[in-house]
């Protein structure tokens, strides 16, 4: 993919940035006198530049969410953690092609050819994702104007010399507006990438304006980057001046510099964050050589984590040549059940809903209701086990005959998106397993926030509980030995082995799980219980152990 060199790197627009960047760094070093700033270089305090990179991280993982959205809405979304990756690596894209508009063309491109999405809906995705990045600085400014005004943030302001560019703003609104209102009001007509595109962007709009789940969390993620973004070059200021400084007063100006710097008229907005930070940190106080050296420090932040996004993006296209993988048609689904009769019935339901779903297979235990036989009146084909939630998982999976097993509890219900949702997911050919986000049925205080623990039990604890519904590739289960046929905790073993093949994700789909073991024994009980129980298995307790300890605490609550 030919991205950084020959002709496709080479365009006159790019050399005009280069050029602009240069005359407006050479026009500030003229009035910077050098010695100044490199004396002010050799004062910085590296505690508040080791937090100005670590926040510039902050926002680039507030930025991956809010792309991640701006997917949804486009239908091409796979999975958080391919949407974060991708989104460092459009920043790498974004530095090193000069510019937005090149790091949004080059993400989406790497996006559609690596995950087989039409480039068009991947596309339209990036305006959709800048408007509601428009909307993180707006919403920052009007707090920090709020407070400067409260705080007499303006008053120093009154006696300074900024030359505002009123009439280009002006200009550049008009012409914003206007392409605006011409893309919403064009209705193309054919099978181009421009007009698929444009139809992609009005459904997109559509969905976000009529979403809120999604457009109020794409605002807010929006608003964390630009508070980081500008707490960045908060901190570095803090790095390089000695001088007391009313922050609740200059606050405001952090935002509208960091604003001005991703005008794409620079290489990484070097030569007009500088100019910037001097009209606007002047004022209060700080010295040009000061506004230059915090200016220069963000530029190296924002450069080195472009170049952990290079890093990532080669990393990514090692993996993929080792995981090649025939994208997946139809599901498998396997329910353990034990004395689910009551339950059964819903369940299964809702899983003839979704279109993907070739078979469902009840890996049924010697219950003493009708278990067995509801499945089978419901289509079901039934597997006899011995009891065992992990003996029941293997046997129904060594049944089942599609590309990828999904395994599904008998209390918890599945959109009629999951299916679509779980394949989507399994485009990514380094993954190899996955399940979905969660919510109960019952939501009692101290059980609110169950997606958060979805995020923290993948991205800490690297793995997925089987209430989520742990869906994986046939082979990479075959590779790691089929489900361990154990007491408990079989879900854990699981992970822990898949992970070897590839990773684990989340789909975008949820799903409604009921909340029955919190209600019987009380949830601070069985969150106590679970956690010792991992603990123990962490230490190496036998799963045998572990489930006498299990059967134990609960027969006790009850």
């Amino acid at each position: 993919m030919n991205l950084l060199f020959g002709k496709k790197w080479f365009s006159w627009p790019r050399l005009a940035c280069l050029l602009i960047t240069l005359v407006l760094l050479f026009w500030i070093f003229r009035r910077i006198d050098f010695s100044t700033l490199l004396a002010t270089f050799r004062r910085l305090n590296p505690l508040w530049f080791v937090l100005a990179f670590a926040t510039y991280g902050v926002a680039m993982v507030a930025g991956g969410l809010r792309w991640h959205l701006a997917l949804r809405v486009t239908d091409t979304a796979m999975h958080l953690g391919a949407s974060c990756r991708l989104f460092l690596m459009g920043h790498f894209f974004f530095v090193a092609l000069f510019g937005a508009a090149g790091g949004d063309a080059a993400k989406s491109a790497v996006y559609s050819r690596w995950y087989g999405f039409d480039l068009a809906r991947v596309i339209a995705a990036a305006p959709l994702d800048r408007a509601l990045g428009l909307g993180g600085p707006l919403l920052l400014m009007g707090v920090l104007v709020g407070l400067a005004a409260a705080t007499g943030g303006f008053e120093p302001l009154r006696h300074a010399t900024i030359q505002w560019p009123g009439t280009w703003v002006l200009v550049t609104c008009i012409l914003a507006a206007v392409i605006l209102i011409a893309v919403i009001l064009w209705k193309p007509a054919g099978d181009s990438v421009w007009a698929r595109t444009a139809r992609a962007f009005r459904r997109g709009g559509a969905r976000l304006a009529l979403t809120p789940g999604i457009a109020v969390p794409g605002l807010l993620y929006a608003f964390a980057a630009q508070l980081a973004l500008s707490t960045v070059l908060a901190f570095n200021v803090q790095s390089v001046t000695h001088q007391p400084l009313e922050w609740a007063q200059v606050a405001w100006t952090f935002p509208v510099i960091t604003l001005f710097s991703c005008l794409p008229f620079t290489v990484a907005g070097a030569g007009v964050r500088e100019i910037a930070a001097i009209a606007f940190l002047a004022p209060y106080g700080v010295t040009e050589g000061e506004c230059v050296a915090a200016s220069m420090l963000t530029l190296f932040h924002k450069i080195a984590w472009a170049g952990n996004g290079a890093v990532v993006l080669w990393l990514e296209q090692a993996r993929r040549l080792r995981h090649e993988h025939r994208p997946p048609q139809e599901i498998s689904v396997v329910i353990p059940a034990l004395n689910e009769a009551s339950s059964l019935p819903e369940t299964i339901r809702r899983l003839k809903a979704i279109p993907e779903i070739r078979e469902i297979i009840v890996a049924s235990a010697d219950s003493s209701d009708h278990t067995s036989e509801i499945a089978r009146e419901l289509g079901c084909a039934v597997v006899p086990s011995i009891r065992g939630r992990g003996v029941q998982m293997r046997a129904g999976a060594e049944a089942a005959r599609s590309d990828v097993i999904l395994f599904v509890h008998a209390d918890t219900w599945l959109p009629r998106d999951a299916g679509h949702a779980a394949l989507n997911c399994l485009r990514d050919p380094v993954v190899v397993a996955g399940g979905y986000w969660k919510v109960f049925r019952e939501r009692p205080l101290l059980l609110l926030g169950s997606r958060w623990k979805c995020a923290a039990r993948l991205f800490v604890g690297r793995r997925i509980a089987g209430d989520q519904c742990l869906f994986v590739r046939r082979e990479a289960l075959e590779k790691a030995g089929g489900v361990p046929a154990i007491d408990l905790m079989e879900d854990f073993e699981l992970c822990r082995r898949l992970r070897r093949h590839g990773r684990l994700a989340l789909a975008e789909a949820v799903v409604v799980t009921s909340a029955r073991r919190f209600r019987d024994v009380g949830v601070l009980k069985t969150y106590w219980r679970m956690w010792w129980v991992t603990m123990l298995w962490r230490l190496g307790v036998p799963p045998a152990r572990l489930r006498a300890i299990y059967d134990k605490g609960t027969a006790e609550a009850g």
